[in-house]
């Protein structure tokens, strides 16, 4: 009997101690890469990140923001990136759910339970050619 009281009291604690478990998502991200001629433009993000090109900045796979190149002497330049979804993420990422839970369902480095694992930054990389600005008669 003494035996069969141990074994039951250490499945009680555990049983006990698990508790619940809350499974939260990764959110996908991307790196966009910015890029100017010439270089050491300023890059402002509409998500408040900034830098000089060339740079780099790791986003979310989902979102859509804007990305604003200035440079003294030259006209400003606007972009709107966005993830959109790419057939080839989509289908990586329904094959890995067949396989099973998502810690072992990776194919080529998508996770089945990432937000966005779909998607892609577009247009990325951004490389722009910034104009001159033209000087106004007086």
């Amino acid at each position: 009997m003494k035996h069969f009281i141990k074994p039951m009291i250490v499945c009680m604690l555990l049983s006990v101690l698990s508790g619940c478990i809350t499974v939260v998502p990764e959110v996908a991200t991307d790196v966009l890469s910015v890029n100017s001629d010439p270089s050491g433009a300023h890059v402002a993000l509409s998500t408040g990140a900034e830098g000089s090109t060339p740079c780099q900045f790791v986003l979310p796979r989902s979102g859509k923001l804007m990305v604003v190149i200035s440079k003294e002497g030259f006209e400003q330049v606007e972009v709107m990136v966005q993830g959109k979804p790419t057939l080839k993420r989509v289908m990586s990422n329904l094959t890995g759910s067949f396989f099973g839970p998502s810690d072992v369902g990776r194919i080529g480095g998508v996770a089945a339970n990432q937000v966005g694992a779909e998607f892609e930054l577009v247009p990325n990389p951004i490389e722009v050619k910034l104009k001159p600005k033209k000087e106004t008669a007086k």
